[in-house]
C-alpha cells in the first residue's frame, strides 16, 4: 500500500504543474492512503489539518494567482501556450522536411511575422504562468516532505 501511495503522490506532484489537473489534491489521497496504511500511529494530529490547509490554498491560490497575474494582458493564457507551442513545433517539422535553413527561413516568413510583434506579451504571460507552476510545484513538494518527514 506504500508503494501505491507513493506513486499516487508522485503522479500528484507531476500533476501540480498542470493548471487543469488537481495535483494537490492527488497529492493528499495519497498522503492519507499512506498514512492509514500505517494506522496514523506515528502522524501527529496537525499533519492533516496542514496538508489540507496547503491543498486548499494551493488549487485555489493557484488559480486566482494566475488570474491576477495575467489580467491586464491583451492576450489569453490559452493563446500564448499554443501559439509557442505550435511555432516550436512547427519550426522543427519544417526544419525536418525541408532541411534547417530553408525550412527556418520559410517558417519565419510564413508564420514569424504574426508571432514575433507579440512576443513581449506571450512571454510576459508566459513568465507569469511559470511561476504561478513553480510555487504549485514546490508546495507539492513540500506536501510530500512533510508526510515523509512526519509519518
Amino acid at each position: 500500500m506504500e508503494i501505491i501511495s507513493t506513486v499516487i503522490m508522485l503522479i500528484g506532484l507531476a500533476s501540480t504543474v498542470s493548471p487543469r489537473l488537481p495535483g494537490h489534491i492527488l497529492i493528499l489521497a495519497g498522503a492519507v492512503l499512506y498514512l492509514s496504511s500505517t494506522g496514523f500511529n506515528n502522524a501527529p494530529a496537525w499533519l492533516i489539518y496542514t496538508l489540507l490547509c496547503i491543498t486548499v490554498t494551493a488549487e485555489g491560490g493557484g488559480r486566482l494567482l494566475r488570474l491576477y497575474l495575467t489580467k491586464n494582458f491583451s492576450l489569453s493564457r490559452s493563446f500564448c501556450v499554443n501559439v509557442t507551442a505550435g511555432n516550436i513545433g512547427g519550426s522543427i517539422a519544417a526544419n525536418a522536411i525541408l532541411g534547417p535553413l530553408v525550412g527556418l527561413v520559410l517558417w519565419e516568413l510564413l508564420v514569424g511575422k504574426t508571432f514575433l510583434p507579440r512576443w513581449s506579451i506571450i512571454g510576459q504571460v508566459l513568465g507569469c504562468l511559470l511561476v504561478v507552476g513553480l510555487l504549485r510545484f514546490f508546495s507539492g513538494l513540500a506536501m510530500i516532505v512533510l508526510t515523509a518527514a512526519f509519518s
